[in-house]
């Protein structure tokens, strides 16, 4: 586990954000820059976080954290679903196939949990009880675990992400039925096998959001996979207990950032509280806890100035 003095001698090393114009037009999203070359797509992780689909400001390591979790993911899933990836020429980079995207995020969920407005847990406080065309009983607990998991997906082209059904997703024309179809079971497939995982490492993958795109005409799990910006983690030991007991549960994923926000008042609308040294360092903790439990490794840093390293390993791809 890398240091808190480590940690926090990188506060100020941090990548957040990138221009190599060598490689041609940015394209900037929340957390990665991407660059189009040839049918393929150059992804950097920047060390940005964002929560509610607003920018707050940077993690250190988050972003290597990111990118080598979802190449490790991608490596454990190549046999229920092809993915876009072709290499990782840096902790921070990955090169991946262009792929054609399908305009919907699937999230899918295990658990009834959450802050955010797209949420199961909010809506279902809202007295909300069918949630993308799921019915949800009347005396759900925050917390509580589903019967079996159920697909929630949200728009993705918009300002801010909207919950939506299948059959408000097909009316629209974002789908098509035998896409959504056939995307919602290998969804379905991957969290399968992202559960039996986690399991392994003594956590909960309570649920996680994929991005499916088209390659050759075929479906490609595309962006991220089972990170902890993508996915809720909680620890296994203690949920049944503090589940009873009516208390939080212990988490390893961003939740614990959006949980501040929102105590500072925060749910996306508005000017943002600024991060503190604190909770950058605690969120750092978190995300390379994940990584080493999760994979197994070791998380290793590299001494060198992140934008250095990145910068050199792009010049030689």
């Amino acid at each position: 586990m890398v240091s808190e003095k480590r940690i926090k001698a990188q506060l100020n090393n941090v990548l957040a954000k990138t221009d190599f114009k060598w490689l041609g037009k940015r394209e900037k999203g929340k957390v990665r820059d991407s660059y189009i070359q040839n049918n393929r797509r150059i992804l950097v992780a920047t060390d940005r976080i964002s929560a509610f689909d607003v920018v707050l400001g940077t993690i250190p390591f988050k972003g290597q954290v990111l990118n080598q979790l979802a190449a490790f993911w991608f490596e454990k899933t190549r046999s229920i679903v092809p993915n876009h990836i072709i290499s990782v020429p840096d902790p921070n980079v990955m090169i991946v196939h262009e792929c054609e995207q399908m305009p919907l995020e699937f999230v899918v969920r295990g658990y009834i949990t959450g802050v955010t407005k797209t949420s199961a847990w909010y809506n279902h406080e809202k007295g909300i009880r069918n949630f993308c065309g799921n019915l949800l009983p009347e005396d759900m607990k925050k917390d509580q675990k589903l019967k079996k998991p159920i697909l929630t997906p949200t728009t993705k082209m918009e300002k801010h992400d909207r919950p939506i059904s299948r059959d408000e997703a097909i009316g629209e024309g974002l789908i098509d039925a035998k896409s959504f179809d056939e995307c919602a079971r290998i969804c379905f497939k991957l969290y399968a096998a992202g559960v039996k995982e986690a399991a392994k490492r003594g956590l909960i993958l309570v649920d996680t959001k994929y991005e499916i795109g088209k390659l050759n005409g075929k479906f490609v799990i595309s962006d991220e996979i089972h990170t902890p910006d993508s996915s809720r983690y909680w620890f296994a030991d203690t949920y049944n207990e503090l589940f009873r007991a009516g208390k939080e549960q212990r988490k390893l994923d961003k939740e614990y950032v959006r949980e501040w926000l929102v105590k500072q008042g925060f749910r996306g609308d508005g000017k943002p509280p600024v991060l503190t040294q604190e909770i950058r360092i605690e969120a750092a903790k978190r995300y390379i806890q994940a990584y080493e439990l999760i994979t197994g490794c070791e998380f290793k840093v590299s001494n060198t100035p992140i934008m250095e390293r990145v910068a050199k390993a792009l010049r030689n791809i």
